[in-house]
C-alpha cells in the first residue's frame, strides 16, 4: 500500500524577542493510502502546525514533510492539488446559497463540471434539497456536511479532518462519522484530529498520541490499549462468589476477591490467564453468569501517553 503521507524529522520553532517555542521536535509519522489516521493531543500539542505544514502554509525549520511523494513546501501547489481541509470551526460564505457557495469554490479549486460536480456531492450528502438555502443559516450538522462537500470538490486524494463534529449534536455526530467512514470506502486517505476518544477509536485504523511537539505513540487502538501498563480486571458475574474465589486460589499470576455480592473481580498479569481461569471455575459448584475483560478505556490510554507512560 502506497504512503499518503510521510513525515521526517519535523522540527518548527516560533520565535518571539522574549521565548522560543518549539511547536515540533523531530515528528515522524506515514500515514498509508487509504487509511483514516487519528492525531491526537491536546491544544498547543502542534497539531495545527503539523496541519499547516502539510497543507504548504507552514515550511519546516528542518525535516520534511510529503503527500504522495510531493514536498508540502517545494512542491505546494501540486500537493494542494491533492489534498483538502474540512475544520470544525470553518465559517460559510454570508448571503450565498448552499449551491451558490460551493459553485464560489469550485471555481476557486477549477473543478471541472461544476455543476455535475455540486449535485453529486450534495446528493452524496443529503443536501440536494437544501441547495437553495443560505449556507450561514444551516444547522450545525448540515453545516459541518456542506463544509466536508466543500471539502471534496476538487476530489482530494488526502482529506484533513479537524475536529469534524465539534459542537454536533449525537445524531448529527453519528452522521458525520458514516460519512467519514465512507470516504474510507471511496479510497481516500484520511487524517483526523478530535477531542472525542470514542470517536477516534471507532473511526481510526492507526492512531498517534502527540504532545509537546513530540509523537508520544503510535499504533491501532487495540495496540495501544494492549501497552497500557497497569492493573488487568476480569470480572465474573456469578451465583457463588466464594466457590469461584477458591476455584481461582492458587493460579499463577490470577489475584481473586469479592467485590460485591455476585460479583468477583480477578486481578491478572496478562488477559491470557482468561483461558486458565475458564478452566479451574469448571470446578466451581455454583453458576458462572458472565466473565468480561474489563479493558481500560481509550480516554484512560490518551491520558495514560500524555503522561508519558506510553511511550514506544
Amino acid at each position: 500500500m502506497e504512503e499518503a503521507i510521510s513525515v521526517q524529522n519535523v522540527f518548527k520553532d516560533y520565535r518571539s524577542r522574549k521565548e522560543t517555542v518549539h511547536a515540533l521536535n523531530g515528528v515522524s509519522l506515514s500515514v498509508k493510502e487509504g487509511e483514516i489516521f487519528g492525531l491526537l493531543g491536546p491544544n498547543g500539542a502542534g497539531k495545527t502546525t503539523l496541519i499547516s505544514i502539510l497543507v504548504g502554509i507552514l515550511s519546516p525549520d528542518n525535516g520534511s514533510a510529503k503527500i504522495f511523494g510531493k514536498d508540502c513546501s517545494t512542491q505546494a501547489r501540486q500537493v494542494q492539488e491533492q489534498i483538502n481541509v474540512v475544520s470544525g470551526f470553518s465559517g460559510a460564505i454570508g448571503a450565498l446559497s448552499v449551491e451558490e457557495s460551493l459553485t464560489y469554490y469550485a471555481m476557486l479549486y477549477n473543478v471541472g463540471n461544476p455543476k455535475e460536480t455540486i449535485e453529486r456531492l450534495l446528493r452524496q450528502m443529503d443536501l440536494y434539497d437544501a441547495r437553495d438555502w443560505v449556507a450561514e443559516y444551516l444547522s450545525s450538522g448540515m453545516r459541518q456536511r456542506f463544509f466536508i462537500c466543500r471539502g471534496l470538490l476538487n476530489d482530494p486524494k488526502v482529506l484533513i479532518l479537524d475536529e469534524p463534529t465539534v459542537g454536533l449534536d449525537v445524531e448529527s455526530a453519528i452522521a458525520v462519522r458514516n460519512i467519514i467512514r465512507g470516504l474510507r470506502k471511496e479510497g481516500r486517505t484520511v487524517l483526523l484530529t478530535t477531542h472525542n476518544m470514542f470517536e477516534a477509536q471507532e473511526l481510526c485504523d492507526r492512531i498517534a498520541f502527540i504532545n509537546g511537539g513530540k509523537i508520544l505513540s503510535t499504533g491501532t487502538p487495540a495496540e495501544l490499549k494492549g501497552r497500557l501498563s497497569g492493573e488487568r480486571v476480569i470480572e465474573i458475574h456469578c451465583s457463588e462468589e466464594k466457590c469461584v474465589v477458591d476455584s481461582l486460589r492458587g493460579l499463577k499470576g490470577v489475584t481473586a476477591e469479592i467485590k460485591s455480592a455476585k460479583l468477583v473481580h480477578v486481578k491478572v498479569d496478562s488477559y491470557s490467564r482468561t483461558r486458565d481461569i475458564m478452566r479451574a471455575l469448571a470446578d466451581c459448584g455454583g453458576d458462572i453468569y458472565s466473565v468480561s475483560e474489563m479493558e481500560p478505556s481509550f480516554e484512560e490510554v490518551y491520558l495514560n501517553a500524555m503522561r508519558g507512560g506510553n511511550d514506544e
